[in-house]
């Protein structure tokens, strides 16, 4: 859901800069609109500084990918689009759609009781201390940064997450027991891809050293079908298993064909060596039903549902309150150098 995607992403890069997350209450109205969220106005100084600190974040996990023009080149993760989009236009919208849930969010807080203590925004101020102690001055210049605005917009970013954390919680899906029940596999791979070192440079396989490869795996899988169990023939030649739960509608984290060849087999059956571009695997489905772990991902399906709903009514304040941006002013922000050393 967006909120997942947007805000949790966005607090959590904040976090590892300083610990940038939190209410609405406002200290002061902002000279110069950016944006009419309905009759709210959003600020220039607000949408600077979100820009500034993301930039950061973006600098520090792009920059090698990208290079020092990195804010003029397309974005890949844009790829596809009807126009790609530059990462400097990338970036933008990002602020901007971020900037948006989290006013929406701090507008219906009281319909959710989720307005903040006296204590949470003492919290809030001595974050705003620490978050202009742990910056670089190069950034808090970029970003316009004082104390006085770091806190004002920390109070949005708890607001926004308390409000988003009581709609989660107040919201009852009803699961079907049906999907949340899930059976057990358990697999093991031989890599096929090389070995990587430290810094993830990668040396392929000899031939020869990829037909010994093969070999292991089919004596192992025939080994297991002996032993009618995969996690004994892994003690006996040390060689890592996984388990996995799955069912007809998930496959757990394991590799899609993996899956699929354990709901093939009958319970405790192990398959033959399966062949993929990461390696070969060898699975046994250990059971069609497992307790535990149906009631682990009825949980999850919760969780999921109570998100879906956060984004749902977060589309739907969207749609009766519209963002309209201020282009004139908007593209006096420009994401166009670096920030970061």
């Amino acid at each position: 859901m967006r909120w997942g995607r947007n805000i949790a992403l966005w607090l959590a890069a904040c976090l590892l800069t300083a610990g940038l997350c939190a209410g609405c209450s406002r200290a002061k109205e902002p000279e110069t609109p950016v944006a009419d969220l309905g009759t709210e106005t959003i600020g220039l100084e607000e949408a600077v500084f979100y820009t500034r600190m993301l930039q950061e974040q973006w600098e520090i996990a792009y920059y090698e990918s990208y290079g020092e023009d990195m804010w003029q080149k397309k974005a890949e993760f844009a790829e596809g689009e009807e126009e790609a989009r530059t990462m400097e236009e990338a970036l933008k919208q990002e602020v901007m759609d971020t900037l948006t849930e989290i006013h929406l969010l701090c507008a219906h807080g009281k319909e959710y009781g989720a307005e903040l203590t006296k204590e949470e925004k003492k919290q809030i101020a001595k974050r705003a201390a620490a978050f202009m102690e742990d910056n670089t001055p190069a950034v808090l210049e970029a970003a316009g940064a004082t104390k006085e605005t770091v806190e004002r917009f920390l109070l949005y970013n708890e607001q926004a997450a308390k409000t988003a954390a009581a709609m989660i919680e107040t919201y009852e899906p009803e699961i079907d027991e049906t999907e949340a029940r899930v059976g057990k596999l358990t697999y093991c791979l031989f890599a096929t891809t090389g070995i990587f070192d430290a810094q993830g440079n990668q040396t392929p396989f000899t031939e020869e050293e990829l037909l010994k490869i093969r070999e292991d795996a089919d004596s192992f899988a025939l080994r297991a079908k002996e032993l009618k169990d995969i996690t004994k023939a892994g003690m006996e030649i040390s060689h890592t298993v996984i388990d996995v739960y799955f069912n007809e509608e998930t496959d757990g984290g394991a590799h899609e064909l993996v899956a699929q060849a354990a709901r093939g087999l009958d319970t405790g059956g192990v398959s033959d060596v399966i062949e993929t571009q990461e390696g070969y695997y060898i699975v046994q489905k250990v059971s069609e039903y497992d307790e535990e772990a149906s009631r682990e991902r009825e949980e999850e399906l919760k969780y999921l549902a109570k998100e879906g709903y956060c984004d749902e009514m977060i589309e739907v304040w969207k749609k009766e309150t519209p963002l309209e941006i201020r282009e004139e002013v908007w593209d006096t922000v420009r994401v166009d150098k670096l920030i970061t050393e």
